[in-house]
């Protein structure tokens, strides 16, 4: 019984830390805060209440994954940067931690970069429509505009009504002189979405207004 016993309390010591800490509360009571405060649009209170439990969930995946969100809504943009690469380093086939780590890369305008994890995405999953839509744009802002086309009408395969796509393959079609072609892609946006900004600037700079 005494060995049982001992057994028992070592059990509890250890399992103790995995459902409370330092403030009393359980680990998914201070989850549950943070998700509370991101809802509110407190981004930066809900990264303080996430970080409460940084050392206790140190190696949880989900935990950097979180982080990596919260911090890019609060325009924390080389912290969440950080934040998803350690998730991606604790999951190495994860597709969303690459996903997030597009996004901070991007806001920062480290397009190679952001080119580079976009490209290990598509060795996962060739379709994903994320990567290849972020791709497009990221290309577009390396003034790589062929590529950007590319990318575009790759995406547009699948997504044929994507009016946001339409435009920016309208865009990447223009920035190389096919006005012809960027010309129809416009008027096809324009007879589905008469007000839509991108493409009505983009009718006036080809016929000269």
């Amino acid at each position: 019984m005494k060995t049982r016993g001992f057994i028992a309390l070592i059990m509890f010591l250890f399992l103790f830390p995995l459902f409370s800490h330092a403030s009393g509360e359980s680990i998914s009571q201070t989850y549950q805060r943070s998700y509370d405060e991101e809802g509110k649009g407190n981004h930066t209170e809900a990264i303080f209440i996430l970080m409460q439990l940084e050392r206790l969930e140190e190696k949880s995946y989900l935990f950097h994954l979180r982080l990596g969100w919260l911090n890019y809504l609060a325009n924390k943009f080389p912290d969440s940067a950080n934040a998803y690469q350690k998730a991606g380093r604790l999951n190495k086939d994860s597709i969303e931690a690459r996903l997030g780590l597009m996004l901070p890369l991007m806001a920062q305008g480290r397009w190679a970069e952001a080119e580079k994890t976009g490209k290990e995405i598509l060795l996962l999953d060739r379709a994903s429509y994320l990567a290849n839509s972020r791709l497009a744009y990221i290309y577009y802002n390396m003034k790589s505009f062929k590529e950007a086309e590319t990318y575009y009408r790759k995406v547009l395969q699948g997504y044929p009504g994507d009016v946001e796509m339409q435009a920016g393959l309208a865009w990447s079609l223009l920035k190389q002189d096919k006005k012809e072609e960027a010309e129809k892609v416009f008027s096809e946006i324009l007879k589905i979405a008469p007000n839509h900004v991108t493409a009505n600037v983009g009718i006036k700079i080809i016929k000269g207004k």
